[in-house]
């Protein structure tokens, strides 16, 4: 069965989550939660927070859903998923505007309308500490969740900005396959969608300042992606840097020591700046700046105790499930006076090239840097019966712990559903288990959770000194 074409799933999409015909309601005459930005983090805060009984205003002036749903992880692991399923240029764009339309009603006006929650759609701005205006309306709450996320930025190079680059805000919009794409900055944003470019038959060069992609991991986790980019054809630009940028339509990319790099379209994924503009903040007294945007303590409070703030627009760590656990630490402390902590969190990431990176806690490099005391245990996926026998056995799984004990203070996995396999080191990190706790775990035969049982075993191995293997030999002899 066909799909829709683009402009009708685009003309439902846009009905969804920011519906022409909206009239927005007649304010309560005081709201328990006040919520702007309905991103990933306004929109947990604010169903939860209705689903509880709290009367709730939500206020959205872009699109409901934020970056995950509209031009985000969405449309990204779509295309990615497209891509590698050899679909071409028309149809992979088709595949993901149709999932994205999909996944809309779960964040649409009508079933937050239908939740309980007031939806305001516009700009809003702080009158007072107390209040915030929409479209002519002004809205007082107990309580306010600021959540307006982050967008792209482009760095200061000259000519940039008026080649009018693409960003992950605008690339799903294109229609025409370009037969060169130049991709500046190799971030987990731009690996991804030089990788899905790349198998759709584009001619991709990344450029990157550092000498390798994906700088913030390890160096060995990193090559095992940069190897698979390279196979898949992306010409790597590495330890280099873009000075000037000319050519308008066509965009032509001057580089440091006078090399040239030309493209058709020119794709911007190097750095996000926090949404905290024309919010009002200063008359509601709320620290902020732009480069770490609102300022929270622990339980998310902000300078003023009943404004909290959630997601991309104060946290270092720009993910959707961030801030969806940075919503549900704010429901239970603004509507409970709870006291739950955000810098408790155990927090894990993923890159979703072919293969995946994940990751959770310190790095190998961040613990080396730090002094800190630590062993590392590792696995290969080639050492596992199961990437025998599907032929896919690239990648490896990697645990750190602190030395002389089994506490994990970071694990990184790369390989097939890396993000799946991540799952289990989490589990373990926040609920403060070691890695010997796996000693008693039987898993089903051939998977690739394996992995789980050789790390146990491995650390099993170094907690035999030869101390202990002399007792245990003596003791053995003596049972003959």
């Amino acid at each position: 069965m066909s799909l829709p074409s683009i402009e009708a799933l685009d003309h439902q999409w846009r009905g969804l989550v920011f519906p022409a015909e909206h009239r927005n309601p007649v304010p309560q005459q005081r709201y328990n939660l006040v919520v702007i930005g309905a991103g990933p983090a306004g929109l947990v805060a604010a169903i939860a927070a209705a689903g509880l009984g709290a009367r709730v205003a939500l206020v959205e002036r872009h699109a409901m859903g934020g970056d995950c749903l509209n031009t985000g992880c969405v449309p990204s692991k779509t295309l990615l998923a497209a891509a590698s399923a050899g679909l071409d240029f028309g149809a992979a764009m088709q595949r993901v505007h149709a999932t994205r339309t999909a996944i809309a009603h779960h964040d649409s006006v009508d079933r937050y309308t239908r939740a309980g929650v007031d939806v305001f759609l516009g700009e809003a701005s702080f009158d007072d500490a107390h209040t915030v205006s929409v479209g002519g309306l002004r809205l007082r709450g107990r309580r306010f969740l600021i959540a307006t996320g982050a967008r792209a930025v482009l760095p200061p190079v000259p000519g940039l900005r008026e080649a009018a680059p693409l960003t992950h805000e605008s690339i799903f919009e294109l229609r025409e396959q370009p037969a060169r794409l130049a991709i500046l900055g190799a971030g987990p944003i731009g690996c991804e969608l030089a990788q899905a470019f790349a198998r759709l038959g584009t001619r991709v060069e990344l450029i990157e300042s550092q000498p390798r992609v994906l700088p913030a991991e390890d160096a060995a986790a990193s090559l095992l992606v940069q190897r698979a980019l390279e196979r898949d054809g992306v010409v790597l630009q590495l330890g280099a840097r873009v000075v000037a940028v000319t050519g308008g339509a066509a965009p032509q990319l001057r580089l440091e020591g006078g090399a040239s790099i030309e493209a058709d379209q020119l794709l911007v994924a190097a750095g996000r700046q926090r949404n905290v503009e024309g919010l009002g903040l200063e008359r509601a007294g709320v620290r902020y700046d732009l480069r770490d945007g609102v300022r929270v303590d622990e339980r998310l409070r902000s300078s003023r105790r009943h404004i909290f703030a959630a997601g991309d627009v104060c946290s270092a760590q720009p993910f959707t499930h961030v801030a969806d656990a940075h919503a549900r630490i704010v429901v239970r402390n603004a509507l409970f006076a709870g006291r739950a902590r955000a810098d408790r969190l155990v927090i894990p990431w993923c890159t979703y090239t072919r293969p995946e990176l994940a990751r959770v806690g310190a790095s190998q490099t961040q613990l080396a840097a730090d002094g800190v005391a630590f062993d590392t245990l590792r696995c290969e996926f080639a050492d596992l019966d199961r990437g025998r026998t599907d032929g896919d056995a690239e990648g490896f799984a990697e645990v750190h712990v602190a030395r002389g004990g089994d506490r994990i203070l970071g694990a990184t996995i790369v390989g097939r559903d890396a993000g799946e396999l991540l799952a289990p080191l989490v589990l373990l990190m926040t609920a403060g288990l070691g890695l010997g706790s796996l000693g008693a775990l039987v898993l089903p035969y051939p998977t690739r959770s394996e992995y789980l049982r050789r790390l146990a075993d491995a650390w099993n191995r170094k907690r035999l000194t030869p101390r202990t293997a002399s007792i245990l030999g003596w003791w053995l002899r003596t049972r003959r």
